[in-house]
């Protein structure tokens, strides 16, 4: 009966024996990678990172955040928590207005989110106060960043450009897939505005409330149902409305003395003043910003938007209007990609090139070569088939497979040039050498596909494991890939086109294999001496972990990170005048520095009592990794100027630009919960259902923080705030006096307050609104409402300090909400990076901080992502180790050899924290996520190396022989595999390209400096570890048999037992 072939032996038996079958494989893979190349989409972000939510907004004048808070962002949020789905909602609460975001499960319909929203909604509106006039539910997040910037230039010749901006271009722009809002400023629309002359209502004994009324009522289109006439029916519909301005002037408001409205205040058909303003480089502008949908893809907006544009321009109404892109994140998502192919394509001819170097074949060159492109072109396939785009992620994945992918190819080739030299037959060459290695290979592939198992069991939740599955499946496809071309395509393609000439051995590698083979001799001759050397060269680890630091920066900053941002507060009675008058010397300041700051323009954005100026950097950055490599160069030598950074920009402008007193700088943008902006900001968040309460609580936090020695400055989210009136009416007084409290409130409300009444419908069709004030309302003070007069039932005025207190109490600027909790935020500015040692001083701070029941705090968005991704990478390291052991153990059939192999992976470490600390890198989360990927990559030369020595053993060869043997002919293939990985990596580790505002070089950096040392260290420690462990087996063994034969066993059954127990 013949001999079963081994399973190793099959593929490459095959790949010789069913060329033609092969080939056609070959050309279905070509095939599948053209359609899936051309029709893969494109995004910045991986598919799930966007969270599915919807935003509520509302807005409600003149009214305090702690008003909002009571009337409308509360009862909201109880609404939304009947909605099905809702995993998380948080609220900001400003002056007069409310904004809600509702983030739902992964597996929730947006779309019948949207209506279950949009039915709460309606459902609460009665019970919402009458002058709120709407509640808005919407598809897009407020608070994300713009993906676009863009300025019109739309001709003098339209007059009202407002409208012409509503109606043509925003409409245009929404019509973009994907587009959730368009925001246009620096424009006004027009409005019919009712300026009431105060002297005359008073002369006229004038009831405001009474005249608002009689306004709405005369202003009406309502439906009366319908009626039957010859068989049809006919809608009825009342329509009183006005129709022109003059109309408006005419309308009676006092019967008995035939007042007329235009008796009582100037009605004009005008732009409205507006309360913000827009401006580029210090002139009036018209900007557009353009927020994605939630899920939107932001290149495919960013062409259809730059479409929507280019056909507004021939329509005849706008003929003449012209646009610049301020900024297009669209564009940064095609670069960085670019940028992402162009590494690969360096990496690989860099991997080609060593290994040229390493074989001097020029066709056995290009037979290990043609791995790299058919891996990477079977992972676009099954990336395109599984419904994902090529982002951000999924590039970076396929990047670190450049240099992995060939790893295969080279031991299997290697091993076939091996026995080619031989004499073997081209044949039984390419079986025996594809088919004698490949378990081997096949469980090197696995130990890297292993790593990413772990990810299965881990949720989204943390950062860390979202990005390391999305990064890591690209990595185990192009793995799975390569295997299968290894043993399929290799052995044919050897046999095919290798001519079997015996290339001679490069001095350089044979310089080294003399010196290796000395080395290792004495390292295992020297077993004590040999070990003592390796702890000590471990224990210099110590030196790089307490130097490197731990960055926390991250989170989705969508990109947006060419600019920047300038966050000024101003007292909350600024004009908008006064605040122009600021922010024009800002903007001055900047630009006269725009050279130093290498800044192309300046965008400003502002209120009253807030703005924001952002400097959009030069587009001049070096993008590839050999020009950010001559750049570095240039500024070492001193033959050309570092650019500033961010950082050193606004340090700078505080330095140097006086900011009058009243104004703040703030270091993120209102709102901010300390997870983003400035990576040496720290926060610490406190929780809680009474604001007043938590507002004491932040200033005991503030004050503890200001004593960390580190800390430059502390803000909290209560900055902003300010000093409320309150009206308390003495009810028995106002009865007494005949007096009404209501209408005591309205009054006020009226004076001080605008006040929507309807709307206006002009003769070209357009719909504006009406708005009514009293003059000079916007310069009330404290003095007005105290000289404010009301009609008791005796007919006589009397003040209000008659039938009411007035009190004057702190309150918010800003308040935000978590989950139905009120959130203050304390954010401390910190001279260090190293987020470790600041927040471990917080805790020292922060000590004994005892807070009422109900209350707590913690240490912000960014401790809690932080800690997050900590506990995850820990979680996958630790199951990585397991499954790799596992692995092991199947291969070697033994329970002790496998450590032989896992001792490589602590070794790396070694070699990724000291080139974290040579190049002065961050642990980040790349930089976390390459470490990961280590733990299944730096094994794989062990592997092969410890298989080949069983294997010599087993045909008889002594031990320490098999290993000296093992080390010299798996040398070449080792170095070839390390050389050809770190090459692959090297322009990413001599690159600047980010993801989501964190850089990938840490990531190279690690993983170059783990599989350096790991290799290194495996030639000579591996085999040491594999005889230390070997004897610690035959020990087991002896003892095992020793206990055995003390039981009665017969010597044969105790062998037995023995060598299976180890």
């Amino acid at each position: 009966m013949s001999r079963r072939e081994p399973i190793a032996y099959r593929l490459p038996r095959f790949s010789v024996t069913r060329p033609v079958t092969v080939v056609m494989i070959l050309f279905a893979i070509l095939v599948l990678g053209f359609i899936a190349n051309s029709r893969i989409p494109i995004a910045l972000f991986p598919e799930g990172m966007e969270k599915k939510s919807l935003s509520i907004y509302a807005t409600y004048r003149n009214s305090s955040a702690r008003d909002i808070e009571e009337k409308i962002a509360r009862p909201i949020e109880d609404m939304v928590g009947t909605v099905a789905g809702v995993r998380e909602m948080n609220s900001y609460i400003g002056s007069g207005r409310a904004y809600v975001r509702v983030s739902f499960q992964n597996n929730t319909d947006l779309q019948t989110a949207y209506a279950d929203l949009r039915d709460r909604m309606d459902r609460l509106m009665p019970e919402m106060p009458d002058d709120l006039e709407q509640i808005y539910v919407r598809r897009f997040d407020e608070n994300d960043i713009p993906i676009m910037y863009l300025v019109l230039h739309i001709p003098d010749t339209i007059t009202d450009k407002y409208h012409v901006a509503e109606t043509l271009i925003a409409p245009a722009f929404r019509r973009v897939e994907g587009v959730g809002n368009v925001e246009i400023s620096g424009i006004r629309s027009k409005e019919i505005q009712v300026e009431l002359i105060e002297e005359r209502i008073r002369s006229h004994r004038i009831d405001p409330n009474r005249m608002m009324n009689i306004m709405r009522t005369q202003n009406f289109s309502l439906p009366n149902g319908f009626i039957v006439e010859g068989g049809r029916k006919v809608y009825v519909r009342s329509v009183g409305q006005f129709e022109t301005v003059q109309e408006i002037r005419d309308l009676i408001i006092d019967e008995e003395h035939r007042l007329t409205l235009g008796d009582i205040a100037n009605v004009v058909y005008a732009s409205d003043d507006g309360d913000s303003a827009y401006r580029i480089d210090g002139h009036p502008a018209v900007g557009v910003e353009i927020t994605r949908e939630s899920t939107g893809n932001i290149e495919q907006i960013s062409r259809g938007v730059i479409a929507a544009i280019e056909e507004l321009a021939t329509h005849p109404q706008l003929e003449g209007l012209g646009h610049s892109v301020f900024f297009d994140q669209g564009k940064h998502v095609r670069a960085s990609i670019g940028n992402l192919k162009s590494t690969g394509l360096w990496g690989g001819l860099f991997a080609a090139i060593v290994i040229f170097s390493f074989l001097r074949a020029p066709r056995m060159t290009g037979i290990l070569t043609l791995a790299i492109p058919l891996s990477l072109l079977c992972t676009v396939i099954v990336i395109y088939f599984m419904g994902w785009s090529l982002n951000m992620a999924t590039m970076m994945g396929l990047l670190l497979s450049v240099g992995l992918v060939i790893d295969n190819a080279i031991v299997i080739v290697e091993n076939i040039y091996h026995k080619r030299q031989s004499g073997i037959d081209r044949t039984e060459a390419a079986i025996n050498g594809a088919g004698e290695v490949g378990l081997a290979v096949t469980m090197a592939t696995l130990t890297t596909v292993v790593v990413f198992l772990p990810l299965i069991l881990m949720s989204d939740k943390a950062e860390f494991s979202f990005w390391m599955l999305r990064i890591g499946i690209p990595v185990v496809i192009s793995l799975l890939a390569s295997l299968f071309i290894a043993l399929v395509f290799i052995p044919l393609a050897t046999k095919r086109f290798s001519r079997g000439h015996t290339h001679h051995e490069p001095k350089t590698i044979g310089w080294i294999r003399r010196h290796y083979t000395s080395s290792i001799t004495w390292v295992l001759a020297h077993r004590i001496e040999a070990g003592l050397i390796v702890l000590l060269a471990f224990s210099t680890i110590a030196i790089p972990v307490g130097g490197v630091k731990q960055s926390s920066d991250g989170g989705v900053s969508g990109g947006d990170n060419d600019n920047v941002k300038f966050y000024f507060e101003l007292p909350t009675a600024n004009t908008l005048e006064e605040t122009t008058t600021f922010i024009s010397r800002v903007e001055q300041y900047v630009l006269a520095n725009k050279d130093l700051y290498n800044i192309a323009s300046v965008e400003s954005s502002y209120r009253g009592d807030n703005a924001r100026i952002q400097g959009r950097f030069n587009d001049n950055e070096p993008t590839e990794w050999y020009e950010v490599v001559w750049h570095n160069i240039m500024v070492g030598t001193g033959q050309r100027e570092e650019r500033m950074t961010r950082t050193e920009i606004v340090e700078h402008f505080n330095q140097n630009f006086e900011i009058p007193p009243g104004i703040s700088q703030r270091k993120s943008r209102r709102g901010s919960s300390g997870g983003d902006g400035d990576t040496s900001m720290v926060a610490i968040s406190l929780y809680g259902d009474d604001t007043v309460t938590l507002m004491q609580y932040a200033e005991l936090a503030r004050e503890r923080l200001l004593t960390i020695e580190q800390v430059i400055s502390v803000e909290t989210s209560m900055d902003r705030g300010g000093n409320e009136v309150q009206v308390v009416m003495d009810r028995e007084r106002s009865l007494e006096l005949g007096v009404n409290p209501r209408d005591v409130s309205n009054a006020i409300s009226y004076s001080m307050r605008e006040r929507d009444i309807g709307r206006f419908y002009t003769p070209d069709g357009r719909s504006v609104d009406i708005e009514i004030e009293l003059d000079n309302a916007e310069e009330a003070n404290m003095n007005t409402l105290k000289s404010m007069t009301f009609p008791t039932d005796g007919g006589r005025e009397v003040p209000l300090e008659s039938v009411a207190a007035l009190k004057i109490e702190k309150t918010l600027g800003q308040i935000r909400r978590e989950n139905r909790q009120t959130t203050l935020t304390v954010m401390a500015l910190t001279s260090r990076r190293d987020t470790n040692v600041v927040y471990e001083q917080l805790d020292t701070a922060m000590a004994d901080f005892e807070m009422a029941r109900g209350y707590r705090w913690d240490k912000g968005v960014r401790f809690t992502r932080l800690e997050e991704n900590n506990d995850a990478m820990m979680f996958a390291a630790v199951l990585s180790v397991t499954f790799v052991f596992l692995l092991m153990g199947v291969l070697f059939e033994s329970f002790i050899l496998p450590l032989a192999v896992i001792v490589s992976i602590p070794f790396s470490l070694l070699g990724v924290y000291w080139a974290l600390y040579i190049t002065e890198s961050d642990m980040n989360m790349m930089a976390m996520i390459g470490m990961v990927i280590l733990i299944g990559i730096v094994v794989n030369n062990a592997i092969v190396l410890v298989d080949l020595t069983n294997r010599l053993r087993e045909e008889g060869i002594e031990r320490v022989q098999a290993l000296i043997q093992a080390g010299g002919q798996r040398l070449r293939p080792i170095l070839m595999t390390t050389c050809t990985t770190v090459c692959g990596l090297l322009p990413m580790a001599l690159g600047n390209s980010e993801m989501i505002g964190q850089p990938y070089s840490p990531m190279g950096r690690a993983m170059i400096g783990g599989l350096i040392t790991s290799t290194l260290l495996t030639l000579l420690i591996v085999p040491l570890f594999y005889i230390l462990l070997d004897d610690l087996r035959t020990f087991a063994g002896k003892i095992a048999r020793s206990a055995i034969s003390r039981t009665g066993s017969t010597p044969a059954a105790s062998e037995v037992n023995a060598r299976d127990s180890v």
